[in-house]
């Protein structure tokens, strides 16, 4: 079974190392035409949308794929009312957006950009839910599929467009690229899965009740971590910085978040399994790690060299702040490899309340040192930051996995 994960994760990684180059020549393209202002705003704007999606998904997801491991026969029940329950509270970060528009200061420029870019919050639901069927079937390939599409797809809007490139052209663009990705994702589904059994299962307040039960500690951790992890240091950077330094510290982030992507592709083929109790739960738990391990001192080794090539590649010289930044990043990297592991074990046992605290330490701790070093050090210091924090949350959770006697 652990090799039918290895497998998914393979294929995962292909698809994934389509994606970044994909994502390189997109990056490069945009770095070069909208210049260092608009794209720290772009890298701003994108960092809350991600806080956004967070509060959207809000723990559903995962435990969506939780329970329908462990329940085979009541799919269509949990799909139904994982989707409909997501796509509201998607509805309502899309609100709290426009709150955050209409009170965060100088935004006031790229408003209409903003309110185009809230609507992909619905469209992020949605692709989510497709993924907890993609997921609990142990199909990630096909979901890789559906992933590859969406940049794909922008990247060729790009290719194609002649015009003048506006930070309203590429909200415009990511959704309509979202929207026909959707498309044929849930083609992919439907041939693994009929949709047309959701015809006759209904809506249930109280299966809400039971989802919302279940995922809130989960939820509030996601909407911590994202916190700290993406939208708290851009906007202290943007504070005392300006859209420059959030452009050069958004750029080393965004390698660095596609480098971590191994780690959760594995995971996510693993926690299915992980769900399921049986004898072999500590025999797998210990290979995964060890594989990591791996994973991650690879990829930290390999990274370090090519840094200032990637950035060169991507942006040119003046973007040269970016690598001392992606190599501190990478310090980071090997936490956040374990963290995976052993925070979705940890969630395979119950322990979304432990995750809840590992959330709220982090984000403490995270917050504080950032306000403290950024004023006075800048962008390298919110990677210092995010290195330290990566490391007490991977610690925390070890420590609350070890005390249920995995």
């Amino acid at each position: 079974m652990l090799g039918k994960s290895l497998k998914n994760t393979g294929v995962q990684v292909v698809g994934k190392a389509i994606t970044v180059l994909i994502s390189l020549v997109t990056t490069a393209i945009l770095v070069r035409k909208l210049g260092t202002v608009n794209y720290g705003l772009f890298t701003l704007v994108t960092a809350v949308l991600i806080l956004l999606d967070s509060l959207a998904d809000f723990g559903t997801r995962v435990i969506g794929v939780r329970e329908a491991a462990k329940d085979v026969s009541n799919h269509p029940g949990i799909f139904k009312n994982l989707v409909v329950l997501r796509l509201v509270m998607a509805s309502g970060a899309m609100m709290i957006g426009l709150v955050w528009l209409l009170v965060y200061p100088g935004i006031s420029d790229i408003r209409n950009e903003i309110l185009l870019a809230l609507l992909m919050s619905g469209f992020t639901s949605l692709a989510g839910s497709l993924e907890i069927i993609f997921q609990s079937k142990m199909r990630l390939d096909l979901k890789t599929l559906m992933d590859v599409a969406f940049p794909g797809l922008f990247l060729i809007f790009l290719l194609v467009w002649g015009g003048n490139l506006t930070l309203l052209w590429v909200f415009g663009a990511y959704l309509a690229a979202r929207g026909v990705s959707l498309i044929w994702g849930a083609w992919l589904v439907n041939k693994i899965w009929k949709l047309e059994r959701l015809k006759n299962v209904l809506v249930d307040k109280k299966t809400w009740g039971w989802l919302l039960k279940e995922s809130w500690p989960m939820g509030l951790y996601l909407i911590i971590f994202t916190s700290y992890d993406r939208a708290l240091d851009s906007m202290i950077i943007n504070h005392y910085w300006g859209a420059s330094s959030v452009a050069w510290y958004g750029l080393g982030y965004k390698i660095y978040g596609n480098l971590i992507m191994p780690a959760y592709f594995f995971i996510s083929n693993v926690f299915p399994m992980l769900s399921v109790k049986n004898r072999d739960k500590k025999k797998i738990f210990d290979r995964s790690l060890l594989i990591s391990l791996v994973m991650a001192l690879t990829v930290m080794v390999v990274m370090y060299v090519l840094a200032p090539l990637a950035i060169k590649i991507l942006a040119g010289d003046s973007f040269y702040a970016s690598v001392e930044v992606l190599r501190v990043l990478l310090l980071a990297l090997g936490f956040s490899y374990i963290g995976h592991i052993v925070g979705f074990t940890l969630i395979s046992e119950g322990g979304q309340k432990e995750m809840l605290k590992v959330g709220l330490a982090a984000l403490l701790i995270n917050l504080v040192l950032n306000l403290l070093l950024i004023p006075y050090f800048g962008i390298i210091a919110a990677a210092w930051v995010t290195v330290l924090t990566e490391a007490i949350a991977a610690g925390m959770m070890w420590f609350y996995l070890r005390k249920k006697s995995l």
